[in-house]
C-alpha cells in the first residue's frame, strides 16, 4: 500500500474517532438566592433526579413588585480549575431590549434558547407573572452543549445576576459537568 493510502486510511480512523467521542452533560447542584425580598422571591428550586438517567431543574420566582419593566441580566461563565475562575464570558444585558432582539447578542441568545422551551419568560415587558423554568431536563442539554456548540469537558458554572435600578435582587448558579 502506498503512502498515500496509508495517510488516507488513518485520517478516516482518526474522524470516526473523534466522531464517535461521546460527551455527558450532567447538572451537579442548583443555588437559587432571593437578595431583595421587596422584589420577589424564589418558591422552589431544585435539581430533581427521578432515576440514574433522567435528572431536570425546576424553578419559580415569584414576583411582589409587579410589573417589573427594566431588568437586567449579567450571564458569567466559570470553569473549576483550582477553584471556579472566570471562563469567556461575562456579559450584562437589558432584559426588555434582549427579548425583543434576541440577534443582538449571539451568546446569551444560545442560553435562552436552552431554557426557553421550558420557561415563561420568553414574553416581551414588562415581567407581570412569575417567572417560571420548569422541568429542563438533561437530555436537552446534553444535545445542546455537546453537539449543538461543544463546550470543552469539565466542571462549570452558569451564574445569572438579575437586577433591577442597579440593584441586584436574585441571582441563579447552575452547577453541571461535561464528561
Amino acid at each position: 500500500m502506498s503512502a498515500k493510502g496509508i495517510n488516507l486510511m488513518l485520517a478516516i480512523s482518526m474522524l470516526y474517532s473523534i466522531m464517535e467521542t461521546n460527551s455527558r452533560f450532567e447538572f451537579t447542584n442548583l443555588n437559587c438566592t432571593a437578595f431583595d425580598l421587596r422584589v420577589g422571591e424564589f418558591e422552589y428550586c431544585n435539581l430533581k433526579s427521578i432515576n440514574r438517567s433522567y435528572k431536570y431543574v425546576s424553578g419559580k420566582y415569584k414576583l411582589h413588585q409587579i410589573p417589573l419593566p427594566n431588568m437586567k441580566v449579567n450571564f458569567i461563565m466559570w470553569k473549576r480549575l483550582n477553584g471556579y475562575r472566570p471562563f469567556l464570558y461575562n456579559i450584562t444585558v437589558d432584559a426588555c431590549k434582549f427579548i425583543e432582539n434576541p440577534k443582538s447578542n449571539p451568546v446569551l441568545k444560545y442560553i435562552f434558547e436552552s431554557f426557553s422551551a421550558y420557561s415563561n419568560m420568553n414574553h416581551s415587558c414588562p415581567y407581570s407573572s412569575d417567572l417560571i423554568v420548569e422541568r429542563l431536563p438533561i437530555g436537552f442539554m446534553n444535545h445542546r452543549v455537546t453537539e449543538i456548540l461543544p463546550i470543552p469537558e469539565g466542571n462549570y458554572l452558569f451564574e445569572f445576576r438579575f437586577s433591577h435600578r442597579k440593584s441586584i435582587f436574585a441571582g441563579t448558579r447552575v452547577y453541571f459537568t461535561i464528561s
